[in-house]
């Protein structure tokens, strides 16, 4: 990654080493070459300029900021039991993976309760499984009642529609004779009506006489089974009638009992199924068990204390870690999922962990403090880290997110490149002399990807190793720029002995 050059001048030390090595060239030269050291001096004291080398490197566009180390898995182990902490097995720090047994609640007066329910419920069972078998048996006779009165209403009305059918019969066999007689009248008279014969007139009169009476008797007896009629017409319908009210007294009955028994779902209390229902589940989370994996970061229990608050401690996994940074409004548009990031801790030195954005929050926040620029409000990052070894929840951590990189390519700093009008660019080279003085020539450039601290260089005049100025200024071809090489110097202090 690229760095910011130093600026540290150090123009003491370089006044006494000439001086040293002037002084190495004897006692007899110093005279001599103290004109040469005092323009050395000179323009030493002059010079205001820092130079660098064109070289390949890696430069990055990058967005700093900062944020503290923390789990990317976060649980809070809760708890709504009102009851004593019997054991605790972990404290703050503690690692525990999933399943173990954090802490165990006293379930004592839990359990009484439960088992108290439960012998109650059994009572009442017994009870219920009783009555239901006198519900079912009522339920049955009702059935059975109900076929043999039916049964009797059936022999009711066939007994009736057989009377009446007897009547009908009667009739007609009446009807049959009533008949008979009137013929027999009727030849009688047509005897009477065509014989001379004296003894045949008193034959068939004797005749007529008999059927005539006969006649009236059949006719007073078919009046008087047609008056039945109405009678057994009334029995047969009061049989029907009573089959029918038997019918319906007896399905009545049937379905009250069948009403009962279907009420005995209701009448039996769920209640008490739902009291022992949660004992149940309340005695079962007294033993609190680790969710997942991870370290024990917050504890808010102790062993023979009653929790103050449903949160009885906090499991951070240490194997995922996550930096939520903030991101000022400037740069929030140019953060993105999956761009890579470098981070470091003070706690681990110069090593770096490679890291990649996994959320951008870009939702603005009034209530979360900017660490840019210290005020509240703002829009945020989660940060995940890749290789978190040796780090640890909690650290304070610095944050790169790499907006764009480029691997060993030409570059300077942006500072030294000049833009024209025109919009072309360039830079000032250092062209040194042997006697210790240097001269400026511009070398033209054009550049690519801009970085944090130094720009690409494309093409253009110039070349890698080329010693140009960190800040050029108003510095145009042959100008002579206020630099002192020592090492020139020295060897010129040292001709003139």
């Amino acid at each position: 990654m690229e760095q910011a050059g130093k600026r540290k001048k150090k123009k003491g030390i370089v006044a006494a080493v000439i001086i040293i090595l002037l002084l190495g060239g004897g006692v007899v030269g110093i005279t001599s070459c103290m004109k040469n050291m005092t323009t050395a001096m000179n323009t030493l004291s002059n010079s205001s300029l820092e130079t660098v080398k064109a070289e390949k490197r890696d430069i990055s566009n990058v967005i700093s900021v900062s944020g503290t180390v923390e789990s990317e898995n976060i649980v809070k182990v809760t708890s709504k039991l009102n009851a004593k902490i019997k054991t605790l097995n972990v404290e703050v720090g503690s690692h525990v993976n999933a399943g173990d047994v954090l802490c165990i609640f006293d379930s004592a007066d839990l359990q009484q309760q439960y088992d108290t329910l439960i012998q109650n419920q059994t009572k009442s069972q017994s009870q219920s499984e009783n009555q239901h078998k006198i519900n079912q048996r009522n339920l049955d006779n009702a059935k059975r009642d109900k076929e043999i009165n039916l049964q009797q209403a059936q022999r009711t009305i066939d007994d009736a529609i057989q009377a009446q059918n007897e009547a009908y019969d009667k009739e007609a066999k009446l009807v049959d004779e009533y008949n008979t007689q009137i013929s027999r009248r009727d030849d009688a008279q047509n005897k009477m009506d065509t014989t001379q014969d004296p003894e045949e007139y008193q034959k068939a009169m004797q005749t007529y006489q008999e059927a005539d009476a006969l006649v009236q008797t059949k006719d007073a007896a078919l009046e008087a089974i047609r008056e039945q009629f109405k009678s057994y017409e009334k029995s047969v319908q009061a049989a029907k009638d009573a089959y029918a009210a038997a019918e319906r007294a007896a399905d009545a009955a049937i379905q009250n009992y069948q009403d009962i028994l279907d009420a005995e779902q209701y009448q039996q209390s769920n209640d008490s199924q739902t009291q022992i229902d949660k004992l149940a589940d309340s005695i079962a989370e007294c033993t609190v068990t680790a969710p997942r994996s991870g370290i024990i970061t917050s504890l808010n229990v102790s062993e023979g204390s009653i929790p103050s608050t449903d949160a009885l401690m906090t499991i951070e996994d240490s194997g995922a870690l996550k930096i939520t940074v903030q991101i000022n409004e400037a740069d929030i548009l140019n953060i993105h999922e999956g761009q890579p990031a470098i981070v470091k801790t003070n706690a681990t030195g110069d090593q770096e962990f490679e890291a990649e954005v996994s959320r951008v929050i870009n939702i603005y926040n009034a209530g979360s403090p900017s660490p840019q620029t210290g005020t509240s409000g703002g829009y945020s990052a989660e940060i995940i880290v890749k290789d978190n070894k040796n780090l640890l929840i909690g650290m304070n951590a610095k944050v790169r997110i790499i907006l764009d990189e480029k691997k060993d390519v030409l570059a300077v700093p942006y500072e030294s490149i000049v833009t024209n009008d025109d919009d072309s660019k360039y830079v000032v080279s250092v062209v040194r002399n042997s006697d210790g003085t240097a001269k400026a020539k511009t070398l033209t450039v054009e550049t690519g990807m801009e970085g944090t601290y130094y720009t690409e260089i494309t093409s253009g005049e110039l070349t890698e190793g080329t010693e140009i100025l960190m800040t050029p200024g108003e510095y145009k071809d042959g100008d002579t720029l206020p630099l002192f090489d020592m090492a020139a110097a020295v060897q010129g202090a040292k001709a003139n002995e």
